[in-house]
């Protein structure tokens, strides 16, 4: 999400104090009105890994995104091309019926893959859809399958890893932090310029406001909900990385330790690249 230019509190972007600090990559790629695909992603993402080699720089990919990060790691899944028919069946059942109705017939089709979604998830429902009409196989089958072999860089990967009641009191948090740093007038500075059915105007907190902003959500549930749907898409994060067996497992809080096998790390893939 932090690709998109203008969504900056709702996204938590790093400052522009941290961006000095440190050189960031990749963020403000699109308007919110552009599209922006996994495959866009590894590209961009191969050629700042190029660059920073060339300097004798090691990356550092930070985020929670698992599919993205995993087709970086392993390559693009090869999933069957979905023909121009069902695609507009789909769209037409999401635009008559709505989100919700779309992932209730996932459900009946992949029902382990739409647990993994949230019902107003509409372009991954609407993905998955289409590739289980199309090949009769969950889209995870080919995911699973094409990701499970030869890793293409030397990787350390940590997962922080808090205490459950610990991670949902920080979200809650971060959420409270985010709305009094302007969140809602965000979003209006946003509709402004654009329409509010935009795809990143799905998103956990932009979609809440929305609906508020439209009359839709009362003030007083507008904060919890999103802390809600922020800590159910938390869940839905660890179960995803629990599958990934190239990570690593730590509470951000054991610093010497996580330095300790970070240097070993790093000192492996310094000679990889030597």
């Amino acid at each position: 999400m932090q690709v998109y230019r203008g969504m900056d509190i709702g996204t938590a972007k790093p400052t522009e104090t941290e961006r000095n600090r440190v050189s960031h990559h990749l963020f403000d790629q699109v308007n919110p009105d552009e599209s922006y695909s996994v495959g866009r992603f590894v590209r961009e993402s191969e050629e700042v890994i190029k660059k920073l080699k060339l300097r004798k720089k090691i990356p550092i990919l930070v985020g929670g995104t698992g599919m993205y990060l995993r087709s970086l790691l392993f390559g693009l899944s090869q999933i069957p091309e979905v023909s121009s028919n069902i695609k507009l069946q789909v769209k037409k059942w999401q635009k008559e019926e709505g989100t919700p109705a779309c992932w209730q017939k996932l459900k009946e089709v992949d029902p382990e893959g739409a647990e993994k979604l949230h019902p107003n998830d509409t372009s991954r429902i609407m993905r998955a859809l289409e590739v289980v009409i199309s090949s009769g196989q969950p889209i995870s089958s080919f995911q699973d399958n094409d990701n499970s072999n030869a890793q293409r860089y030397p990787f350390y990967g940590m997962i922080c890893d808090r205490p459950r009641q610990e991670l949902y009191d920080r979200i809650n948090r971060k959420t409270l932090e985010m709305m009094d740093q302007g969140w809602i007038d965000e979003v209006r500075k946003l509709l402004a310029q654009y329409p509010e059915n935009l795809k990143p105007f799905q998103s956990i907190g932009y979609r809440e406001i929305i609906q508020f902003l439209r009359g839709e959500l009362e003030s007083s549930d507008l904060v919890p909900l999103i802390q809600q749907r922020t800590r159910q898409y938390a869940k839905r994060q660890l179960t995803w990385f629990r599958k990934e067996n190239h990570l690593v497992w730590n509470h951000p809080d054991k610093k010497e330790q996580i330095l300790k096998e970070c240097m070993v790390c790093l000192e492996k893939i310094g000679q990889n690249q030597a």
